[in-house]
Order: structure tokens, then C-alpha cells, then sequence
């Protein structure tokens, strides 16, 4: 095996030839496409949302020092724990929070299967362990939700379904469309002090049609001309998907405004990366302009040390990034119409996730490095949107928060992210058994693993979040 940029192993030649041509640039992978597409038949999927917002906190938040705060000597006394309902939360740090709980459901009864961010992280963006074999092959659950509402798109969307948000820093990489088509996969944007300007240059509108209309002629029969017949390979096919999406993004004149955030909103929203991640995506989620999933990611939580270091990049710094960024996405939502449905706002079609690829170690911090280390056996999110119930709180943890000891649902075990992508799944309306045969590997993709990697577990979507 060879390492790959990304961390993650990809396929030496041996193996590539031994799983039949499986190309390591996901485009390629198009050939395979999903012919046989099977599902169990007592799945009831809920279809109670439009869109999906996955918030990837990045690194391992500390459950106790942020949805489950557990109060010590360890604790900065500028956290001012306090009690808000069921919950204790740090509203030093987490000021806006208790604004929207009315809002959203807590859940303190999450937990990983694995504590290595590379491996953790794919975990989060695929539903699945990785498997080293199959890694290339297998797509994010966004390329999944993508490919399954590919009939609903509509002839003005001309955003790409599926777009991603500051996941350059990712351990894991960017997971794409694995074998499902190359129009699935996510267009990954870099959105810092302001998202990317994506309009031509006033004034270049003739000389980008002029060009767009000669590569059409130079590259028609690459890609088999309009027929499709005798296209010398699929990855020609892909390529020209791509540059149609670019195309029809760069001549929507919904564009600029989308892309465009006041400096109210920034204030808002916390004047921050996270924050203008989500403000974009509640501009892309009111276009409606064809994106159905969106991850954004926050990154830097992993505080192996220094975690309450003043003037430096620490968890009170993140979390009030969260904090300001979370609150006015969920505020926003809720006091947007939806364009759908008469009476419903943009949150209750907006299925929205906040959660880390696992937690951190209890108590006192470390003596040497004055951190926590990771932590699989509790972690805690948030959700709220797309039929999920509000004001809720499921799971309960003892009092040091390292065991939980109240899952909150009737599974009585822990919610993996595999019960989250079901749960997904079924908001989106979605067959979460679904089992595709026809695959580059020869061997079926599970959109949701039945079993972990070490037991059976009978994963399915965490009914008790939905009113």
C-alpha cells in the first residue's frame, strides 16, 4: 500500500487489477454505474426534510466543557456554568445558545468506534468504517442523498446538489462521489473572510461565450457528441459535466447575491469561518438553486494541550465561534419562509447536524500538556429542523460525563453515526436498507453498514428526535 495525500492509503497496482480497473479519481469510477439498486422492505423512511446541513466540528469537542459541562477545579471560572433546563452549558463561552433550545434537540448519548481523526473523520463523512480496500470506492452520505434526489432537480437549479465548505484541513481528505457519478460529487469551496467570487468579470460576457462555444467544438467528439455514442473513456464525460456545472454557475444571475454576505451578517454570525460557512448556507438553502446537501466544517477542536490557554486558538475561541455561528444559522431559518410548503419555515425543511467525530477525555486536564485526549465512549451534538422535535434533550451522563448512563432511545445503546445516517436517510425521504450490487469492487455497498466492524448492531434512524 502507498500513502496518499489525503492519509488514507489508496490501492497499489496489484490490488487495483485484482478489483477490476478500480480508478483512483472517483470521475472514473462512472462506468460502474448503480444497475442494481435493492431494499428492504420494511423500511419507512420519514421524508420530513428538503436539505440537509451537516455542521462537522472538526477535531473532538470536549462534551464537558461545552453540551454536557461537567464543573471542577479544572474549569476557568470565565465559563460560568450554569443550569439551562436539563442542560448545564458554559455560557461564558456559549452566550447565544440558550436563545435557541427551544429550537433544536441536544444529545449527550453519541459515541465513536474509533478515536484516530483520519479513519474518525471518513467514519463521519461516509456512515462507514474505513475500509482500505474499498475507501476509493465507497461515496459520502451527501453523494448518496445527491444521487437519490437527481429527479427532483429542476431545469433552473444550476448549482451543484452537493457543496462543501473548509474541509481542506480535513484528516480524512475530501470523500467524493466514490462509484456514483461524477455529478454527485461535492464542489468544495475555501470561504474565510468572504465566500468565493464565482461571476465572470463585468464585461467578459462575450468573450466567455465565445470561448465556452469553441470548447465545445474543439471537445465534442471526446465526448462522443451529442449522442454520447463512442466516447473514448467515461472520465471525458465527467470532465465535461464539470465544466457544464461551472458554466451554468458562472451565467445565473442569482449568483453574486447568493455569494454575497452584508457585514451584518458577518457581525452576526460571529465574523468567523464557521460563521460565514453558515451564512452562505442559508443563502444557498433560500435560493433554492439546486443544493440539496451542504457539510461545513470547523476545524481546530482537536486540544490535546492548551486547551484553556488564553490568547492562543483554544476551546473557549471555538466555542464561541460555534456559539455566534449555530445560533444566528437556527434564528435565520426559522424566520425564513419556505418556498415549498405554505405555513413552514426554512428550518422545517432544513435537516440540520452539529456534531465532532468523537469526544474528549474526562476530569482534570493532562498535567504535562494541560489538554484532553480522545475519547469514543461519549460525545454529544445537536440537531434541529426537518421534522426534528424541539426543545428535547435525549441522553444523560454520569457526573463526570465519560459513561452514559440514560441513552435516551429505545436501542438502549449508544447513537453511532451510522443510526445519524440512517436518520438522515429517512428525513430525506430515503431507504436507508438500500443495497447497491453493482459496484467497481464486485462487492454490494450497503448505504448503512448492518454491523460495525466488530459485531452485529442493527443501525436505523433515532426516532425519538422527531416530534
Amino acid at each position: 500500500m502507498k500513502n496518499s495525500p489525503r492519509n488514507i492509503p489508496s490501492l497499489a497496482r496489484r490490488e487495483l487489477l485484482r478489483v477490476g480497473g478500480l480508478s483512483l479519481v472517483g470521475g472514473y469510477l462512472n462506468a460502474f454505474r448503480p444497475l442494481n439498486v435493492r431494499a428492504s422492505q420494511n423500511a419507512k423512511p420519514m421524508a420530513t426534510a428538503r436539505q440537509v446541513l451537516f455542521i462537522n466540528i472538526d477535531g473532538g469537542m470536549s462534551q464537558i466543557d461545552t453540551l454536557d459541562a461537567k464543573e471542577g477545579e479544572w474549569t476557568p471560572k470565565y465559563f460560568d456554568i450554569r443550569s439551562v433546563g436539563d442542560l448545564k452549558l458554559p455560557l461564558g463561552v456559549m452566550p447565544n445558545l440558550p436563545t435557541v433550545l427551544d429550537k433544536i434537540t441536544v444529545v449527550r448519548s453519541m459515541a465513536a468506534w474509533d478515536v484516530v481523526h483520519g479513519r474518525a473523520q471518513y467514519y463521519i463523512q461516509t456512515g462507514h468504517p474505513l475500509n482500505l480496500a474499498l475507501s476509493k470506492e465507497v461515496p459520502s452520505i451527501g453523494a448518496v442523498v445527491c444521487s437519490e434526489l437527481a429527479s427532483q432537480r429542476k431545469a433552473s437549479d444550476s448549482l451543484p446538489p452537493f457543496i462543501v465548505m473548509n474541509m481542506a484541513g480535513n484528516q480524512a481528505g475530501l470523500i467524493n462521489n466514490g462509484f456514483l457519478s461524477a455529478e454527485f460529487g461535492p464542489m468544495s469551496l475555501s470561504v474565510g473572510n468572504d465566500p468565493p467570487n464565482l461571476s465572470p468579470q463585468k464585461g467578459m460576457e462575450a468573450t466567455m461565450q465565445r470561448r465556452w462555444e469553441r470548447l465545445q467544438q474543439l471537445d465534442n467528439t471526446l465526448r462522443g457528441g451529442k449522442s454520447g455514442e463512442g466516447i473514448v473513456d467515461r472520465s471525458f464525460g465527467d470532465y465535461h459535466e464539470y465544466y457544464r456545472g461551472a458554466w451554468a454557475i458562472m451565467n445565473d444571475p442569482r449568483v453574486p447575491k447568493i455569494f454575497t454576505l452584508s457585514d451584518e451578517d458577518k457581525k452576526r454570525y460571529g465574523n468567523s469561518g464557521i460563521g460565514n460557512s453558515l451564512a452562505l448556507a442559508r443563502n444557498l438553502f433560500q435560493a433554492d438553486a439546486g443544493t440539496r446537501f451542504i457539510m461545513a466544517s470547523h476545524g481546530g477542536w482537536d486540544h490535546h494541550g492548551n486547551i484553556y490557554k488564553e490568547g492562543s486558538r483554544n476551546h473557549a475561541v471555538l466555542a464561541r465561534e460555534l456559539n455566534a455561528a449555530f445560533t444566528a444559522l437556527i434564528k435565520d431559518l426559522d424566520s425564513t419562509s419556505s418556498k415549498h410548503t405554505p405555513g413552514k419555515t426554512l428550518l422545517d425543511e432544513t435537516l440540520v447536524v452539529a456534531m465532532s467525530e468523537f469526544g474528549r477525555t474526562t476530569g482534570a486536564i493532562s498535567e504535562t500538556r494541560l489538554g484532553r485526549e480522545h475519547y469514543m465512549q461519549v460525545s454529544c451534538g445537536m440537531l434541529a429542523g426537518g421534522g426534528i422535535r424541539r426543545g428535547q434533550v435525549i441522553g444523560k451522563t454520569d457526573d463526570a460525563g465519560g459513561k452514559i448512563v440514560d441513552f435516551g432511545w429505545s436501542a438502549k445503546r449508544p447513537i453511532y453515526m451510522e443510526d445519524i445516517a440512517c436518520t438522515i436517510y429517512s428525513a430525506m425521504g430515503i431507504d436507508w436498507t438500500k443495497t447497491i450490487d453493482n459496484t467497481p469492487s464486485g462487492r454490494s455497498f450497503h448505504y448503512v453498514e448492518p454491523a460495525s466492524g466488530t459485531k452485529y448492531v442493527g443501525f436505523k434512524p433515532v426516532q425519538e428526535l422527531f416530534g
